[in-house]
């Protein structure tokens, strides 16, 4: 249920003169931006208190062989809205608080007027650009920045190779922010986020939000800290159909990484469903899935085989299969083939999404065809690859896409793509996508690092779901079998698609101890904790609460063994629980199992093996939790 409560507060029009600042507050003037003029540049700044967040830097956009933002002659708040709601969310909790400030900014320059939006929250900042008119916007460049205080740190993804900014599967790692301009061969262009570590261990995030009928936001670093907005198109630019609306440029701020992780600021700038086209939700449904693809064999695609993960997937309490790359071409009749084995499988209440390239659809009315043959077939999602850039017409095909599926009340998980800007808050049916380094590369012989695993929480997942398909017992690479279980805790993705190999889960022994919790695995959260002893990239520690029920996840990304204290305050005091504690043997390679006994008064040192985790499951089970 929706709570939604807008109060709109209007001033009266003032024209401010070039020479005065416009101050703009968040609700409870924990960050304050200003926007002024440098010798008729647009300049904004962003503080929290005496916190420098974003020293001056520039704003503006060229358009039409026109550029805004270099000449400035008056600018003037025409409108000023608070905002109160509450919405539905997938990500760390049940609900997203949306309470800000907006502000619409008129600027006059060169006999010309455009608009800047902005929302001002305690955690964070937003902006963009507004160019009305019905003509195509052919935009070639922004000089919008991002100066970031000398003395900061800056967590970016790294791959050395031409994919980095393609797939967005890189390695996070950390430089200072000096340094990020050189830090890598593959040039001074970094994709987003960046997350920043601000002195006295507060945080920064410099992303987008509303990628919509645009290209996507990169940015290049230089020297002296500055990031400037940068596209796949280059100097080539592109072009926007109609009114130019831009998506938002966000700065995300906090002062702890609890408050980093529950900053809900990039979902709430994106605009609600369409009351039309998800009238009918009721097919949108988060779960568990199987996967064959990434433990295949000679047996791979055959539907014998297929046949096998469903029955295992049944057998899990899994509610999908995903059949991925090969399908169509294996199966001589393989809408006939699909169709039967959704029948089969709807049967044991495991249902079926498809892989497909994205080559093959991008074209409107192939699209359409195929999907119908989906629907009509009975899968319910589909898992489209390959987009490998997020320039202005690959943007435009997921947002096409997304409601080509919606009519035809398909899901989506999007691979091959940049990380996400929201949009899974206007097309719900968005249940996970890639832009992530993710377990496939450790089939690849690029083995993922723990601590690149123990950054991930605190980096690329600060902006939305992750198909990162964890749980890759067999083929784990430098990890432990608890660091890939506390994974799937730790990951969100409403479509958590399993890496292991479901029947060898349910046939071999070392898997006994951790079944009832993958049976009863939550993929959403109605609350999610940060503890204590988090570290970006050393260790991190949440404890997630379904229901009346708490889940502790820590993973170890440290080669040394490291001591996390457990400490849950978090608990009702007045309920009992059930505990079930998974930890790694001495080998790593098994799981050891207990049960003690656990309220909120409960202290204790648990010592985490390097590149190991801990898994506690604690079970609500008195009345009043009933």
């Amino acid at each position: 249920m929706r709570c939604l409560l807008i109060i709109a507060l209007l001033l009266p029009v003032r024209i401010a003169m070039a020479t005065d600042t416009l101050l703009l507050e968040s609700p409870h003037k924990k960050l304050c931006a200003k926007l002024f003029t440098e010798q008729g540049a647009l300049t904004y700044q962003l503080q929290a208190g005496k916190q420098w967040v974003i020293l001056p830097s520039r704003m503006g956009i060229r358009v039409n062989n026109k550029t805004s933002g270099a000449h400035v002659q008056q600018i003037s708040i025409s409108r000023r809205e608070i905002i109160r709601e509450t919405n539905p969310t997938r990500l760390n909790a049940a609900a997203a608080i949306h309470e800000g400030i907006a502000y619409t900014i008129s600027i006059k320059e060169n006999n010309s007027s455009y608009t800047i939006a902005c929302r001002m929250f305690d955690n964070g900042c937003a902006f963009r650009y507004i160019i009305d008119g019905t003509e195509d916007k052919h935009v070639q460049g922004e000089f919008t920045s991002f100066t970031v205080p000398a003395s900061s740190g800056v967590w970016y993804f790294e791959r050395n190779n031409s994919w980095k900014l393609q797939s967005y599967a890189g390695l996070w790692q950390h430089t200072s922010i000096s340094q990020l301009s050189t830090i890598s061969e593959q040039g001074p262009i970094q994709g987003k986020p960046l997350v920043i570590e601000l002195p006295q261990k507060k945080y920064a995030v410099i992303t987008e939000a509303a990628l919509y009928n645009y290209s996507g936001m990169r940015l290049k670093a230089s020297a002296n800290g500055g990031l400037q907005v940068n596209f796949t198109e280059g100097d080539t630019g592109f072009v926007a159909k109609g009114k130019l609306v831009t998506p938002w440029r966000t700065i995300l701020y906090a002062d702890n990484l609890n408050a980093l992780v529950n900053n809900h600021v990039i979902e709430n700038l994106n605009p609600r469903p369409d009351s039309r086209l998800f009238a009918d939700i009721t097919y949108i449904k988060p779960g568990k899935s199987v996967w064959s693809w990434i433990t295949r064999d000679e047996h791979y695609m055959e539907p014998a085989e297929e046949a096998r993960f469903i029955d295992a997937a049944a057998t899990l309490g899994f509610e999908y299969t995903l059949l991925d790359e090969g399908w169509e071409t294996k199966w001589p009749r393989k809408w006939e083939q699909l169709k039967t084995l959704c029948q089969d499988a709807a049967k044991k209440g495991v249902h079926i999404w498809v892989w497909k390239n994205s080559k093959e659809i991008r074209d409107s009315a192939q699209r359409d065809t195929f999907l119908d043959s989906v629907a009509l077939a009975g899968a319910v999602g589909i898992k489209t690859d390959f987009m490998n850039s997020e320039a202005q017409p690959l943007i435009a095909f997921e947002e096409g896409l997304l409601k080509a599926t919606a009519a035809r009340k398909l899901m989506v998980n999007f691979h091959g793509c940049q990380a996400p800007t929201g949009e899974s808050k206007t097309y719900p049916n968005e249940m996970t996508r890639e832009g992530i380094r993710g377990m496939e590369l450790n089939i690849m012989k690029e083995p993922i690092p723990a601590w690149h695993n123990a950054a991930l929480p605190f980096t690329r997942f600060l902006c939305g779901h992750g198909d990162y398909t964890p749980g890759f017992f067999s083929n784990r690479g430098p990890t432990t079998n608890t660091h890939q279980l506390a994974l799937l805790y730790i990951f969100n993705s409403p479509f958590q698609c399993i890496a292991e190999n479901p029947v060898t889960l349910l046939n071999n022994d070392t898997y006994k101890p951790i079944l009832p919790l993958l049976k009863t695995l939550p993929v959403t959260w109605d609350e999610t904790i940060v503890l204590p002893g988090s570290d970006i990239g050393r260790m991190a520690a949440f404890a997630r609460r379904k229901g009346h029920d708490w889940y502790v996840a820590v993973i170890n990304g440290t080669d040394s063994a490291a001591s996390f204290i457990l400490q849950p305050s978090f608990l009702d005091k007045k309920t009992k629980y059930t505990a079930t504690l998974i930890t790694d043997t001495p080998d790593g390679n098994a799981f050891a199992s207990a049960s003690p006994k656990i309220s909120a008064k409960y202290y204790g040192k648990i010592v985490i093996p390097a590149t190991g985790g801990l898994v506690l499951k604690l079970a609500a089970h008195n009345d009043e939790s009933n």
